[in-house]
């Protein structure tokens, strides 16, 4: 039977409709507290601070009505990404070609493909999307759209790439294929600098948080879920899908830092508030499904674990299942995705902006990858059935 794991993470799509003031205002004191906690630590250098989106970029812009095939002229078949002069991205899908699977156009099986926000799609022959069976490869996009990360074919490690002038940057260390296990996340950080990536989070081995500039590397703790970077700080998530003690690690990209507890019941994470104070939760229903939620959103505190108060969401369609949560929008709102039905045959990925404090809920963008689950937004990591 087919389910979501960890259906459409950390949606990060660009949205109309939301308050840059907030955002603007706490950035900045984000970045001078940054700015004041590194001068201050005797030794430490080359902390990041956060370089600030850019206005008008944010999770929620909808992505093209239809795709426009970029078709190679020796070829006649959709033109790999071109080494240049790419515009920022709408999001990314991987193709399957077996019997089964909706018919496309110059189909690679298991195959990443891009589509900008123009709804221009090239094949991303460099990365690698799947090789056989369960095992899945990760790519991530920027929140702003402009660069992109994922496991290269030759270089056998991850890469960076601005869409736009070409600049690559590789890890400076190597990561095999075993070591991606089945499910991998890579999270990316909106100036290229860091990735997080992990196995997925049931594995017993540690992930990597990788300094690109710096040129090193750092374990992640083994069983942590990084949901966003923001400024000097990774946070990390652990939810009770594997019987471990739900958790938030608010965790300096030069490692460190304590986990605080949470309740058992959550079971999905936002990424961290603009304000850095707190992360929204979903809530795991009574039902034996760990998948399935109990229709709440609450935000605890990133720094001591505990919960405010329980919030029913409002506006959902009716059948909406695997819910997951994202980036926030501004102080009030988080971005969520889910499936809009209980269909089989559902390929609609629809985010969300819900209103932590009403519970209110907005449509912000639909998508209709080749399989929903399959497809990745700027600032989020992809999710695989």
């Amino acid at each position: 039977m087919n389910r979501l794991r960890e259906a459409l993470d950390d949606v990060a799509v660009d949205a109309p409709a939301i308050d840059l003031a907030d955002w603007a205002i706490a950035g900045s004191r984000r970045r001078r507290r940054n700015r004041m906690a590194a001068a201050g630590a005797a030794g430490v250098t080359g902390l990041a601070v956060l370089t600030g989106v850019v206005l008008g970029v944010f999770p929620g812009i909808a992505p093209s009505t239809s795709d426009k095939l970029i078709v190679a002229a020796a070829t006649g078949k959709i033109a790999d990404l071109p080494s240049r002069g790419v515009g920022p991205l709408s999001h990314a899908y991987r193709t399957f070609c077996h019997a089964g699977a909706p018919a496309l156009t110059d189909c690679r099986n298991g195959g990443w493909r891009v589509v900008t926000r123009a709804g221009e799609t090239y094949h991303v022959p460099q990365a690698l999307g799947n090789k056989s069976g369960p095992n899945f490869y990760p790519l991530a996009i920027s929140r702003d759209g402009r660069l992109i990360a994922y496991y290269s074919r030759t270089a056998r490690t991850f890469k960076v790439r601005d869409l736009a002038s070409g600049a690559e940057q590789t890890a400076p260390v190597a990561v095999t294929e075993a070591e991606l296990g089945g499910n991998a996340r890579l999270e990316l950080s909106d100036d290229g600098r860091y990735l997080a990536f992990t196995g997925y989070p049931s594995r017993k081995d540690d992930g990597l948080i990788i300094d690109l500039r710096a040129r090193t590397t750092l374990p992640l703790p083994m069983g942590w879920d990084p949901r966003s970077i923001d400024g000097a700080t990774v946070t990390l998530t652990r939810n009770a899908q594997y019987g471990q003690q739900p958790g938030i690690w608010l965790m300096p990209l030069t490692g460190g830092g304590s986990p605080v507890a949470v309740g058992e019941a959550y079971t999905r994470f936002s990424g961290l508030a603009p304000d850095g104070s707190g992360l929204a939760a979903l809530r795991r229903d009574q039902s034996r499904n760990p998948y399935s939620h109990d229709g709440t959103i609450t935000v605890l505190d990133a720094r001591t674990g505990r919960a405010g108060k329980a919030v029913t969401m409002r506006g959902l369609p009716k059948g909406s299942r695997s819910l997951t949560l994202g980036a926030w929008l501004n102080a009030s709102e988080v971005t969520l995705a889910a499936v809009p039905s209980d269909r089989p045959d559902e390929n609609r990925h629809i985010t969300y902006a819900v209103n932590v404090e009403t519970g209110q809920v907005r449509q912000l963008a639909v998508y209709r990858p080749q399989s929903v689950g399959h497809d990745v937004i700027p600032g989020a990591p992809a999710a695989a059935w």
